[in-house]
């Protein structure tokens, strides 16, 4: 089985709970640890580990940076705000507080898991690069044996700093020049991976413990974010760790760090680029049928055990 770390902002967006749902559900993957980035990352540990105890995994958690290298963080209008400035996380519920995370903080965590299987092991990077940036910064003799970090992240039409890129782009930027290959998942195709009525009408009518909290989280997003449709852009970027849905092509990549550009992913033809792979597609019917027939088949072995 592919070994694999998940590295997520889990608790603002809804895709990347259904992406750690999707990740168990796939059953080809070897979990070694969950590790959350981003404003409260305790917060987002604990929501996951909420998440993980119901679908019926002890996968660790491990908590990771709350604040970019230089960019200030966002705080939306309808979210509470800390003392010390952060933000409580959307999805967060006093009912998380006792969730077990681990000690270790995780750039430590993925460093040590990269020693212990060297050149084995893909980060999953489905939110801000601050984790990743401090393993390369920290720790760069270990980052050099990941395998690969496949992230979503990017948009490859240059139209706009995409999110992920944008909330640490000093941090992206250290994690393109750290040697480990990157496959990218940009928005620009995650974006045609959004939730119909239908779709939402499906996934709500799962039962159980883990469905039920899903479920309550997507509608708290639905209700925060009203007239947006729920996109899956961190489920795809999961299934593309195996190269299920969407076709690819190679540039030279730079994330300038300045001017109007700033936190773009920028093809370039300087020649001490990195090379990068990114997807230009999405088989999008393939994807749903996917998505779904996953989240049915975690119930069936719910039910099963």
């Amino acid at each position: 089985m592919k070994k694999i770390i998940i590295d997520t902002d889990i608790g603002d967006d809804i895709d990347d709970a259904y992406a750690l749902a999707v990740a168990v559900g796939m059953g080809c993957f070897d979990i070694l640890g969950v590790t959350t980035v981003y404003r409260n990352s305790l917060q987002r540990a604990r929501i996951a580990s909420a998440l993980l105890h119901a679908l019926g995994t002890d996968i660790g958690v491990y908590v990771g940076q709350d604040y970019p290298w230089r960019e200030k963080f966002c705080v939306e209008p309808f979210e509470e705000v800390l003392a010390d400035g952060r933000p409580v996380i959307p999805h967060y519920s006093s009912a998380f507080d006792k969730m077990p995370v681990q000690e270790m903080p995780a750039a430590q965590f993925i460093a040590r898991q990269a020693e212990l299987y060297p050149n084995e092991i893909t980060v999953l990077a489905i939110g801000p690069f601050t984790n990743l940036g401090d393993v390369a910064k920290k720790y760069a003799a270990s980052f050099a044996k990941l395998d690969r970090i496949v992230c979503m992240g990017g948009s490859f039409k240059r139209d706009k700093a995409e999110w992920n890129i944008r909330c640490d782009p000093e941090a992206a930027a250290a994690v393109l020049a750290g040697g480990v290959p990157l496959q990218f998942v940009g928005v620009d195709v995650t974006a045609y991976t959004y939730l119909d009525e239908e779709d939402v009408r499906a996934v709500t009518a799962e039962k159980g413990e883990a469905f039920s909290m899903l479920t309550a989280m997507l509608q708290t997003w639905m209700r925060t974010h009203p007239g947006r449709r729920p996109i899956m852009h961190d489920v795809l970027t999961v299934a593309e760790v195996e190269r299920m849905f969407c076709p690819y092509r190679q540039c030279r990549l730079d994330i300038p760090l300045d001017g109007p550009y700033r936190a773009f992913t920028c093809c370039t033809e300087r020649a001490d680029a990195p090379i990068v792979s990114y997807a230009t597609g999405v088989d999008r019917a393939a994807f749903m049928r996917f998505f779904r027939r996953t989240l049915a088949g975690l119930q069936t072995q719910k039910t099963m055990v």
